[in-house]
């Protein structure tokens, strides 16, 4: 598994893909498969379903490739379309309508491996306390969350993967953080989010 790209590194091979290089389409799934995995596992917990709808993403990319416009952050993209294309498929295989769907599905929190390997047992029970008031959120405002934090994506990227306005998404994670305050100490949170 590759390391993740730079955003201008990510932009250059964005445009060698769309010219028809291949190569490059394959760098950037290699570099971005681990989030949109983990992305994907948050929105339905079928790793075979994941993966499977990953790998058709990419194959639908390749086959537009001369036709797709420029993106402004691409993992912020591949995010959104990741997750166009499970609900689809979700909508598909369940017979559904894609408005029942929107907003049906479960997001979890989870922090990652390595997090979890820290040794210091006050840090461990932080995260775990963190992990589970983060999971008392309504599912769009944890999405939102996970985005903003794990994803390091802007307002404007986030709008954009949950389909909503910019001061919509500004708004929802003003709600989340209003939440967050009601049931953990604010120093706690700020010192964990942010590393203050």
């Amino acid at each position: 598994m590759k390391k993740r790209l730079a955003g201008m590194e990510e932009k250059c091979l964005w445009q060698d893909y769309r010219a028809g290089n291949i190569l490059a389409l394959s760098n950037i799934m290699q570099s971005s498969y681990k989030d949109l995995f983990h992305w994907g596992m948050r929105l339905y917990g079928e790793k075979e379903f994941v993966k499977d709808c990953i790998q058709e993403v990419f194959l639908n990319l390749w086959k537009q490739h001369g036709t797709i416009g420029e993106v402004e952050n691409v993992k912020g993209y591949l995010l959104m379309v990741l997750k166009s294309h499970m609900l689809r498929e979700l909508s598909n295989k369940h017979q559904m309508l894609q408005a029942s769907i929107d907003d049906d599905y479960t997001f979890a929190v989870e922090f990652s491996a390595d997090l979890r390997m820290i040794e210091e047992e006050n840090e461990i029970y932080q995260f775990r306390t963190l992990e589970k008031v983060l999971n008392t959120l309504p599912q769009r405002q944890k999405e939102l969350i996970y985005l903003r934090f794990y994803q390091n994506l802007s307002f404007e990227e986030i709008a954009a993967v949950m389909n909503l306005g910019r001061q919509s998404a500004y708004n929802l994670f003003q709600k989340s953080l209003n939440s967050l305050r009601k049931n953990w100490p604010v120093l706690a949170l700020m010192s964990l989010l942010f590393g203050v």
